[in-house]
């Protein structure tokens, strides 16, 4: 059984769901958050040509050395008990090569099967972002925001990319969350001419910091993403559950 924001679905719920899609994305946790709490995919051995049909899944999971690992997910399921999802883009692709994009900040994965499709239902504590191409979109920048700066922290290993692998793949995906936020609301502040022409992303992320605060979920004391994937600084940080 799935578990879907803490309500357990059997099999048979979960394929009743997506009768009628390729791809669901669960709800969000609130009105104005920039992405979902989960995403289903359905492969199908047969396409319905109703809709995108994904034929298969990229993503990055945790091997047994917990290091991000690129795997292809297709209709036959690779793995049995949950995996976990390192921080990235999830790509579907169907079988004329059409591409739908997101990212997570991390999370877990699970699969159901039948003879002839199989579900995979990937879950986070952060939102998963539905990437449109859309420049102007928050989820969007976001993203393209997150993944520069994952960049640059890359760039701090030097050749050491095992070393900023295995930080990457155990970084708590809420921790990811606020603190790609922290970052990049601070360097908007730093920023007047940045902050000018990236207004209404500047404002969502505010917005959404404020809101953290109101509900206790805002740490008093958060690093940069440069520290939280600083090389000589070992293992990142974990918050609380709560997040304070």
């Amino acid at each position: 059984m799935f578990a879907n924001n803490g309500e357990n679905m059997s099999g048979q719920d979960f394929f009743g769901k997506m009768e009628k899609w390729g791809y669901y994305l669960l709800p969000k946790s609130h009105a104005h958050c920039f992405g979902h709490t989960g995403l289903l995919v359905a492969i199908r051995e047969t396409p319905t040509e109703q809709h995108f049909d994904p034929e298969f899944i990229h993503l990055r999971l945790s091997d047994e050395d917990n290091m991000p690992k690129i795997v292809t997910l297709k209709l036959k399921p690779v793995f049995a008990r949950p995996r976990h999802v390192c921080p990235g883009r999830v790509v579907l692709y169907d079988r004329i090569d059409k591409r739908v994009h997101f990212f997570t900040f991390g999370g877990s994965l699970e699969t159901i099967s039948a003879s002839d499709e199989t579900i995979y239902f990937l879950h986070s504590p952060g939102p998963i972002l539905e990437i449109t191409e859309d420049q102007r979109s928050i989820p969007d920048q976001l993203a393209f925001e997150i993944e520069g700066l994952l960049g640059k922290c890359q760039a701090k290993w030097g050749t050491n990319d095992d070393g900023f692998a295995c930080c990457l793949a155990q970084v708590d995906p809420r921790q990811l969350y606020l603190t790609s936020l922290q970052t990049i609301l601070i360097r908007h502040q730093q920023h007047q001419a940045l902050r000018r022409r990236h207004f209404k992303f500047y404002t969502a992320l505010r917005q959404e910091k404020e809101r953290l605060m109101q509900v206790g979920q805002w740490p008093a004391k958060l690093p940069l993403l440069e520290g939280l994937f600083d090389p000589n600084h070992g293992e990142p940080a974990v918050l609380s559950p709560t997040g304070k």
